[in-house]
C-alpha cells in the first residue's frame, strides 16, 4: 500500500537526517536535538512497523545502525550524568534517558528476532544489551566493544566511530573471525535439521498399518 511505501521513504529520509548530522559537543552525548528527534523517529517508526526491515535495499541496515547510535547517545549521557543524575525524578534529561533506552530495548529486539531469519553474510550488527545492573566505574553502559560487527565497512563506522584506527582495525578482523564461527554454527545446525529429517522419512516409511504390512508379506511369498 501507498501508506506502508510512504512510511519507509520517511524511514530513510530521517535516517539520512541523523546520520549526516554533524552533532554537537555541547548538546546530550555529544547529539543535536534534531539528531535525536531523527533517530528516534527511525526506532519508533520501526517498532510501530517492523514489516519495515523486510523492505528492499538498506533499510535494514540504517534501522541497525540509528540503534547504535542511540547506543552512544545512551553512553554520552550516562557519562555525563552517571548512575545518580540518570535516575533522579523530575530531571528532563533523565526522562529524555529513559525514553531512549526504552526505545532502544524494543528495536533491539525486532533487530535480533530478524537478524536471526537471515543468512550470515546478509546480517548486520549484533548489538549488545545494556547492563542489567549498574556497570563498573570507567565501564559504559552499553559496552559496542561486545558487538558482532556487519560485514560492511560503512556499517562498521557507526560502532567504531569513537575508535583510533589500530582499535577499529583489530576489533574489525576479531568480527570477521566471530562471523566464520557464526556461519559454521549455522551450517551445523542446517546439517542436524537434515539428519533429523532424514530420521523422520525413513520412520515413516517403516510406520505401516496392519493391511499395508500384510500386502508386504503376500507380495513376498508370492515372489
Amino acid at each position: 500500500p501507498s501508506s506502508h511505501k510512504n512510511q519507509g521513504i520517511h524511514l530513510v529520509i530521517s535516517a539520512m537526517d541523523a546520520f549526516l548530522d554533524n552533532g554537537d559537543e555541547d548538546e546530550s552525548g555529544g547529539f543535536t536535538d534534531s539528531q535525536i528527534q531523527s533517530l528516534l523517529s527511525v526506532c519508533n517508526t520501526t517498532i510501530e512497523n517492523p514489516f519495515l526491515l523486510h523492505h528492499g535495499g538498506p533499510t535494514y541496515h540504517m534501522v541497525s545502525n540509528a540503534a547504535v547510535m542511540l547506543c552512544h547517545l545512551l553512553n554520552g549521557m550516562y557519562a555525563m550524568k552517571g548512575p545518580d543524575g540518570v535516575r533522579q525524578q523530575g530531571d528532563m534529561e533523565a526522562a529524555m534517558f529513559e525514553e531512549v533506552l526504552d526505545t532502544f530495548i524494543a528495536v533491539r529486539k525486532l533487530l535480533v528476532i530478524h537478524r536471526r531469519k537471515l543468512p550470515v553474510k546478509l546480517r548486520c550488527h549484533g548489538i549488545p544489551r545494556p547492563s542489567l545492573g549498574l556497570p563498573e566505574d570507567g565501564k559504559p553502559f552499553i559496552d559496542l566493544g561486545e558487538t558482532l560487527l556487519c560485514a560492511c565497512r560503512g556499517c562498521q563506522g557507526f560502532v567504531l566511530m569513537a575508535c583510533s584506527p589500530c582499535v577499529a582495525a583489530e576489533r574489525a578482523q576479531s568480527a570477521a573471525r566471530k562471523r566464520r564461527v557464526e556461519a559454521a554454527r549455522e551450517a551445523e545446525v542446517e546439517a542436524a535439521d537434515d539428519m533429523d529429517k532424514a530420521l523422520d522419512d525413513l520412520s515413516n516409511d517403516f510406520n505401516l498399518d496392519d493391511d499395508a504390512l500384510l500386502g508386504m508379506l503376500s507380495q513376498l511369498i508370492s515372489a
